[in-house]
């Protein structure tokens, strides 16, 4: 009995979860309201309440959700036996497979920028993202050793360098779409960008 009411509380925190972070993506933190999330989940508003406190605690743990989904990905991906040429094609693909596929995501971190990171900043993501940095760091740096990579490639700079190429693609790419007079958001235009996005930041790094 005991396990069944456990399996419908993390059910109701899940469809909680997904309803949240559809109307945090469409109207930031702001805009966005408990009976709408409530209605969207099909459970009691008293129910989000119970589970997360108040609204900006739910909103905390959207984002969270959202950042630990492509973290783990990318643990995975970079947990793979792989020289650091392909590992770095692999996770640039991987940036730009899972933005497109994830506008939500897109969404909301557009909304906490334009908010300055109010929330964001309370949260610790030492455990979400630090191993991913850690771990494609230390591609980079096996790749010096191996003679493959420039010494002088800074890795800091490199990991910013992957996260604003993939990401602006799909912040701005309304805009840059009428801005270039072409179409920036269907699948060939998305394929060449990334294997542009690959080609220029393999020339820069590899020796």
């Amino acid at each position: 009995m005991a396990s069944g009411r456990q399996r419908d509380s993390q059910k109701t925190k899940a469809d909680i979860l997904k309803a949240a972070e559809l109307e945090f993506a469409e109207k930031g933190i702001y805009g966005a309201r408990i009976d709408e999330i409530a209605s969207k989940a099909n459970i009691n508003k008293r129910m989000i309440y119970e589970y997360f406190g108040n609204k900006e605690e739910l909103y905390r743990t959207v984002l969270v959700e959202a950042y630990k989904r492509l973290g783990d990905r990318e643990t995975i991906l970079l947990s793979e036996d792989m020289d650091c040429i392909e590992a770095i094609r692999r996770v640039i693909k991987l940036e730009f497979e899972y933005l497109s596929d994830n506008p939500t995501y897109v969404k909301l971190i557009l909304w906490e920028n334009l908010n300055y990171g109010s929330y964001i900043k309370d949260i610790d993501f030492t455990d979400i993202k630090s191993p991913t940095f850690i771990m494609l760091k230390k591609v980079m740096q096996t790749g010096k050793e191996q003679g493959i990579l420039k010494e002088e490639v800074d890795e800091d700079q490199l990991i910013l360098s992957i996260l604003t190429f993939t990401f602006s693609y799909f912040s701005n790419r309304y805009t840059l779409s009428k801005l270039l007079s072409t179409r920036l958001d269907d699948g060939a235009s998305l394929q060449k960008r990334m294997e542009h996005v690959t080609d220029m930041v393999l020339a820069y790094i590899c020796k």
